[in-house]
């Protein structure tokens, strides 16, 4: 039996970088809805669409720069994801102590083709998001601007300025501001009918999609290197589903029978999903696993099989 030895497992999802993006965006979005309350003297309906047109512009450029920026950072991160994912499984097929160092460059063109795709998705899901919460918050100012024009005077005025700038804000608020941008910011309801909000919904594509590029980068090296099975992570801090799963060994293309596969188990989603922080270390083969490894996985087989049935 080759010596089993414990390779450093330096990969985490971080993403705090990322969050700031859509902080920030939502104080800009903020920043510009309350122009609909600081309205100028003696406003014309004229002036009042005017503004209406200013405001979506504003929300509009602020969208488009964070589209822009998200993109880019989660391509980065996905990528970087992607490579440590080979280094790590190059790390634990050679049985290395220290990890062995990858660079984009050093990828070969079917590594490159699974990291396009990963990259495809991410940046399909957060354009489909931002593009779904633009239309909301654009909704939302036509709402507000369309409730105020339905009672203006015949004569073109809208009224005393301070009493539409108060209801104005208090729409704003009971929709928008006060209620944790619940009305507007929503990106993506899912196929449960639960409504994501975009920074939500935005941090957890880009967690779980460079997770799925870790992921997917040591299947590919391990199909590469003629081997494909794998060790289940295990996490001091599991609570849920996933821990009957933890030392649990798999094949990781499903070209190894009598074991679960790592696409069947993510479709299972009680384990490798959104989210989650659970990885797999590849290995040569069973007589690589040293026996108390291999209780471990016998105990989880017994318990998914007396679950299953």
């Amino acid at each position: 039996m080759n010596e089993f030895e414990q390779v450093p497992e330096t990969y985490e999802a971080e993403n705090e970088e990322f969050n700031e993006l859509y902080v920030l965006a939502w104080l800009l979005i903020i920043q510009a809805l309350m122009k609909l309350v600081q309205l100028p003297q003696n406003l014309t309906t004229t002036q009042f669409l005017q503004l209406e047109r200013q405001v979506n512009t504003e929300i509009r450029a602020v969208f488009t720069n964070l589209e822009r920026q998200a993109v880019n950072m989660a391509t980065d991160q996905v990528t970087e994801a992607y490579v440590e994912g080979v280094a790590y499984t190059r790390t634990a097929m050679t049985q290395e102590s220290k990890l062995v160092e990858v660079r984009g460059t050093d990828l070969n063109d079917s590594h490159k083709r699974r990291l396009q795709e990963m990259i495809d998705q991410t940046q399909a899901d957060l354009l489909k998001a931002t593009g779904n919460t633009h239309k909301n918050v654009k909704a939302l100012v036509r709402k507000v601007v369309s409730k105020e024009m339905a009672t203006m005077g015949r004569g073109g005025q809208i009224g005393k300025k301070s009493n539409m700038a108060k209801r104005i804000e208090q729409q704003l608020r009971q929709q928008f501001l006060d209620n944790g941008i619940e009305d507007a910011d929503v990106a993506i309801i899912d196929r449960a009918n639960r409504k994501w909000k975009l920074k939500t919904y935005s941090s957890m594509v880009a967690r779980t999609k460079m997770n799925d590029a870790y992921i997917s980068a040591i299947r590919e090296e391990s199909l590469q290197d003629g081997h494909d099975l794998a060790i289940i992570s295990t996490k001091p801090d599991t609570h849920d589903e996933c821990l009957h799963y933890e030392g649990m060994i798999i094949s990781l293309n499903g070209l190894t029978s009598g074991f679960l596969t790592y696409e069947e188990i993510k479709k299972s989603k009680k384990c490798f999903h959104p989210n989650c922080g659970h990885f797999v270390r590849a290995v040569g083969g069973m007589d690589w696993i040293p026996a108390n490894l291999k209780k471990i996985h016998e105990k989880q087989m017994r318990l998914y099989r007396q679950t299953s049935n």
